[in-house]
């Protein structure tokens, strides 16, 4: 591995590990402090998200949960006590699997300020063989200590981080949801223009101090009446989405924005992935 691309790996890591900090504090509540640390074998994974690496940094990473830090991380998200003596289900895994998602979510944040535009996709896979630099990331806090895996499968050389000035943080320009192929999408960095406003909208300027309700769904699902009226406490209604899936952003009843759910300084965020036409955007206006 080259001097460059060792020093992406290295960068890279620290990324993670400041995302993981900063992530497991705002959900746990408490100051917690991820460092890297020597890993002598891999873990004995319960739970691997994938995570691929597309942009300005080309790559592949694996993050390996064991048994007990799985129900450790599930337990973190739902700010539920961890039993030991569970049983890791495909529930905990999933909600572990948000976990590290909503890491890698702040990660990306972090290297794009870095390397400039960039993404990171995890996906819940199984263990691949591939050699490749494996680190132990451990977070710490006052009572208590979780761990995980990060195996930096390969990572592109010979590409040099750009500065603070030249990096963007603006997210991909995305073709218009309703025109949108499945498996495919149209890519223009920061440097096309902004989409003009239509012809017809001269008074826009009038009306963009209005504020209007925007709302997240995560998903839809139809019942009957009956199961309607037997809901109580405790009832689990399934909706018609994955985790992994995007979530709609919506005004008016009205899907402008796809994207995946961050926290942001203890709330609930969304990061958008995709953007509806300028028209369809201003057509939700009152």
């Amino acid at each position: 591995m080259s001097d460059i691309a060792q020093e992406q790996a290295s960068t890279l890591i620290q990324h993670f590990a400041e995302a993981a900090s900063s992530v497991f504090s705002q959900i746990a509540g408490t100051a917690l402090t991820a460092q890297p640390v020597s890993l002598d074998a891999a873990i004995d994974a319960a739970t691997l998200i994938r995570v691929g690496i597309t942009g300005a940094l080309d790559g592949l990473c694996e993050i390996a949960l064991s048994p007990a830090m799985t129900l450790q991380f599930a337990a973190l998200l739902t700010g539920e006590a961890p039993d030991p003596a569970a049983e890791v289900s495909n529930e905990t895994r999933e909600a572990a699997a948000e976990l590290i998602q909503q890491v890698c979510g702040n990660a990306a944040d972090r290297l794009r300020r870095a390397f400039g535009p960039l993404e990171l996709k995890p996906c819940l896979a199984e263990r691949d063989p591939e050699t490749g630099t494996r680190q132990l990331l451990l977070i710490t806090g006052a009572n208590d200590a979780l761990e995980f895996e990060f195996h930096l499968v390969r990572l592109a050389p010979e590409q040099k981080p750009v500065t603070l000035a030249q990096a963007t943080d603006q997210p991909d320009v995305i073709a218009p949801i309703q025109d949108a192929q499945p498996n495919t999408r149209t890519k223009a960095h920061s440097t096309v223009p902004p989409e003009p406003l239509p012809f017809g909208n001269r008074n826009l300027d009038l009306l963009l101090d209005i504020e209007l309700g925007v709302t997240l769904r995560f998903g839809t699902r139809q019942m009957l009446l009956k199961d309607i009226i037997e809901l109580c406490s405790g009832s689990v209604v399934e909706l018609d989405r994955g985790v992994q899936d995007p979530v709609d952003l919506l005004i008016d009843g009205r899907v402008i924005a796809q994207g995946e759910v961050v926290i942001v300084e203890g709330n609930y965020g969304l990061r958008i992935l995709k953007v509806a036409a300028q028209a369809e955007k201003i057509g939700c206006l009152p």
